[in-house]
């Protein structure tokens, strides 16, 4: 492992934030539902980020914790993990009846379909035309009328739908490994996270572990995000918890019940953000106090057990072109 203090994209996480995370910016999540980069949503909760515009194909309770935390405007997304329905079971629910937030609600296709159209630098992307006839197309919030465009395909004549352009501000994403350049690499569930990324103006890079460039070279099938794109690498185990990270912990089911649990009212999941984000400097207080609430057994279980894929071969005979040798 490459020691953190050798490039000056590598920083800690409350740097990162302070740096590439402003008051009022599109904030996007590059995972999808896996690998969630919570240390990193932790820290813009810990630092009372304001009035920000969540991107995300999919949540579980990373909205739910921005939210409690005041940190956010409006959302962009396709699904959140609402527990306790529409009887005000979840932070996010409370917060849409009670307009403290507002939510444009799109299929998941679509939402990755803006994105990548960002990432590629075009200026739209047509999507399925079936969600015309659903309420997903109907019903709309502030991106109202831009949230949907029909036109007619020059080649068929048929209309056609289409989704605008994304590209937001910063994307914050978490990975198995990346190297002090930001060549980022995950691996498993890919979800959304490469065009998530891309999309971004601006990108933070959360990773298990910091390895040499040799490495990355290695397995380049497995980097998502090439390093000029990336502005901070932070070094952060167990960075995704309680997400599972391929290779390294599994899901925490207990501490995500937990959470869903204390999601039930505004003041008890305030009370979880005070125990586990406010009173805590970072992901390393985050670990000890897990360890000292729950024990390290527990946590001990979670850590995943090593089952390899097969090598790939990426030999060739290495001489140069138009060796002299080779026109003899």
């Amino acid at each position: 492992m490459v020691e953190p203090q050798v490039h000056d994209k590598v920083m800690a996480t409350s740097e990162a934030v302070k740096k590439f995370v402003s008051d009022g910016e599109q904030v996007c999540i590059g995972n999808f539902l896996q690998s969630s980069p919570f240390a990193l949503i932790h820290e813009i909760i810990r630092q009372k980020k304001k009035n920000l515009i969540l991107w995300s194909t999919s949540l579980i309770e990373e909205a739910d914790l921005l939210i409690a935390g005041g940190c956010l405007k409006r959302i962009v997304t396709a699904f959140s993990f609402r527990a306790g329905g529409t009887n005000y079971g979840n932070e996010f629910e409370r917060a849409l009846k009670e307009k403290r937030v507002e939510v444009e609600d799109y299929s998941n296709y679509s939402v990755l379909a803006m994105l990548m159209a960002g990432a590629m630098g075009q200026t739209f992307m047509q999507i399925p035309i079936g969600l015309k006839y659903s309420d997903v197309f109907r019903k709309r919030s502030f991106m109202g009328e831009n949230k949907f465009k029909e036109m007619e395909c020059p080649f068929t004549g048929k209309k056609v739908l289409l989704v605008p352009a994304a590209n937001p501000d910063v994307a914050i994403v978490h990975v198995q490994r990346v190297d002090v350049e930001g060549n980022a690499q995950l691996w498993g569930a890919l979800g959304t996270a490469k065009w998530a990324s891309l999309a971004c103006k601006k990108i933070i890079v959360s990773a298990e572990e910091i390895v040499d460039h040799e490495i990355i070279e290695r397995s380049p099938h497995h980097t998502i995000i090439p390093s000029f794109r990336v502005n901070a690498v932070v070094l952060e185990p167990w960075g995704a918890h309680p997400a599972e990270v391929h290779g390294y912990y599994d899901m925490d089911f207990f501490f995500r019940g937990m959470i869903g649990a204390m999601n039930w009212s505004h003041e008890s999941i305030r009370h979880f953000l005070f125990e586990w984000v406010y009173n805590l400097e970072g992901r390393q207080e985050y670990i000890a106090h897990y360890i000292e609430r729950f024990g390290k057994i527990y946590l001990e279980r979670l850590k995943a057990k090593p089952y390899y894929s097969v090598p790939v071969n990426y030999g060739s005979s290495f001489r140069k072109h138009m060796q002299s040798e080779d026109l003899e």
